[in-house]
């Protein structure tokens, strides 16, 4: 769950809580896990047949967004959230300057 909540730049917590709908309603599943395990997440063929079919949606959305806003500039967005993803995940990962020095922080 580390693993993907890191590449999806989620908390593994907020992970946890967005994947219990989809294990509810048996479009994922979720096997291992407990005290430092890995969990083996698997879309199942419900899941499938739920992803084939929003798919077309999906692809439409994003069609209107590059057609609306143009190649180009549907590039540089792309690159800026990632630019912006990058950062947080540096920030995430570099602890705050009274943490690092031992100072506390009064207001």
């Amino acid at each position: 769950m580390a693993e993907l909540s890191d590449s999806l730049g989620l908390e593994r917590t907020s992970l946890v809580r967005n994947l219990q709908p989809l294990r509810r309603d048996g479009l994922v599943t979720a096997d291992g896990g407990g005290r430092e395990r890995r969990v083996e997440l698997a879309i199942t063929a419900k899941g499938r047949k739920q992803v084939e079919k929003f798919m077309p949606a999906w692809e439409s959305a994003q069609s209107t967004a590059v057609q609306v806003l143009g190649e180009t500039r549907w590039s540089a967005l792309l690159a800026d959230l990632e630019k912006v993803a990058s950062a947080l995940k540096i920030k995430k990962s570099t602890p705050p300057l009274h943490s690092r020095h031992g100072a506390r922080h009064h207001e």
